[in-house]
């Protein structure tokens, strides 16, 4: 925001200040210039600039060595996210900077709480550590953009105590051609699909080296989730989508079919929906939508409490290929048909909101925190105002059987997309991943 980095930094202020039953005595103490620096206090600052500390050198007895001694020394400066790292050599680093043309100091944004600045060069940085190759570039660039968007809120996302972490959908062929996986597996580790693993854990660098999402300081989240390892990042299975149903940067965003792009949902869990196999009957589909719609109908105070209900999504469905194909060949319907099934269905009765302690929302001052008006505050209460705030994603392989739910986490007010701008040399870097990796 501009301020020096000391402005924020009180040490009288110790974090067991903020437990139950803590001693408040400092806040006594200082309660006074607690006020001078919300009312009066101004930054003095004489320049701005990036700051280019020097190279870390670390030497071994041989290279294993020098890499052990390297993640020993990232682990006691609190780099990292505790998992080995690999070296960002200057070679690696230019290496992956083939990803993109813009010049390597180009600024992406600004990572907070520490608001340590994200430039390609930095992004790079990151991805070599992951292991990540210059075609994931442009995808890692587009996601930082998409998370440093207003309406991500990646401030509150970063510092919350809610166990949150960004979702990275890919659209257009970029996800083929950077084998990025949209089947079997999406959300998890496949050495056929390598580049979702890297990318998003590059993306949690980002987050834990330049934005200080450090447990315990940065982020406040009380469980994290073991999510945040390697974040989220599939692509959608645009080839297994039925017949009239666009892509997600089509039918939510209202782009062009065919579009490299990223949507950055941010979301607080993952939940298997199972059942439904390969019975593709009415009350066999219907049974299927019946279920999805429990489990977003499953108190989520961050529906209420993210400030997303008017106008962002309350939460990412996918749903494989033979489910989807279930839903539009069975039953006739549309995406929007889906989504209007699982809104009406979803909803929760007032009765079950004041039993789950949420009927704060359901006072005028909630209501107006909430952008709708008394008239709209209906028994049961919808998980959203509109059904098209619901996303749905086709994802996960080629059966049904199983579908997967991934509600909001507190902080954004919605999600967000970014253009994918690949490198005049795309073509030859993916020739050397053909060569590469087959």
């Amino acid at each position: 925001m501009g301020f020096p980095a000391e402005a924020p930094t009180v040490l009288e202020f110790p974090l067991e200040m903020f437990l139950p039953g803590s001693d408040l005595t400092p806040l006594d103490r200082n309660i006074d210039r607690i006020i001078y620096a919300l009312t009066e206090w101004q930054p003095a600052v004489s320049k701005k600039g990036i700051v280019a500390p020097p190279r870390v050198v670390v030497e071994g007895h041989d290279y294993q060595d020098a890499i052990a001694r390297m993640n020993h020394l990232f682990l006691r400066h609190l780099w990292g996210d505790g998992l080995p790292l690999l070296p960002a050599t200057q070679a690696q680093i230019n290496n992956i900077l083939r990803g993109s043309d813009l010049p390597p100091d180009t600024v992406i944004g600004k990572i907070l709480p520490r608001g340590g600045i994200a430039t390609v060069r930095m992004l790079a940085v990151c991805l070599a550590m992951t292991g990540g190759r210059p075609e994931y570039l442009p995808v890692l660039i587009a996601a930082v953009k998409a998370f440093v968007a207003p309406a991500l809120r990646h401030q509150s996302v970063q510092a919350t105590t809610c166990s949150i972490c960004p979702v990275v959908i890919v659209n257009g062929p970029v996800a083929r051609q950077i084998r990025l996986n949209s089947g079997y597996g999406a959300l998890g580790p496949d050495p056929a699909h390598p580049s979702g693993a890297s990318i998003g854990r590059a993306l949690r660098l980002v987050q834990l080296n330049l934005g200080g999402a450090i447990p315990g300081s940065g982020t406040m989240s009380i469980y994290g989730g073991a999510f945040r390892y390697a974040n989220v990042v599939f692509a959608e299975d645009e080839a297994g989508l039925p017949a009239g149903w666009e892509p997600l940067n089509v039918s939510y965003w209202g782009g062009k079919r065919g579009t490299n792009c990223v949507t950055v949902f941010a979301a607080n869990s993952g939940n298997n929906v199972g059942g439904g196999g390969a019975e593709l009957t009415r009350e066999g589909v219907l049974s299927v939508l019946y279920r999805l719609a429990g489990f977003l109908r499953a108190p989520n105070s961050n529906y209420f409490s993210s400030g997303s209900y008017a106008e962002g999504c309350p939460g990412v469905v996918l749903v494989a290929r033979g489910t989807a194909h279930g839903f539009a060949s069975v039953l006739n319907l549309s995406k929007q048909q889906v989504k209007e099934f699982l809104w009406q269905n979803s909803k929760i009765p007032l009765g079950e909101m004041n039993r789950v302690g949420f009927g704060e929302y359901l006072t005028p001052k909630g209501i107006e925190k909430l952008g709708i008006t008394l008239e709209q505050v209906t028994d049961p209460f919808p998980i959203t105002r509109l059904a098209k705030n619901i996303m749905i994603v086709v994802a996960g392989g080629e059966q049904s059987g199983h579908s997967y739910y991934m509600g909001v986490g507190l902080g954004p007010a919605g999600p967000t997309s970014a253009t994918i701008d690949l490198p005049a040399k795309w073509d030859e870097l993916l020739a050397e991943a053909e060569a590469d990796l087959g």
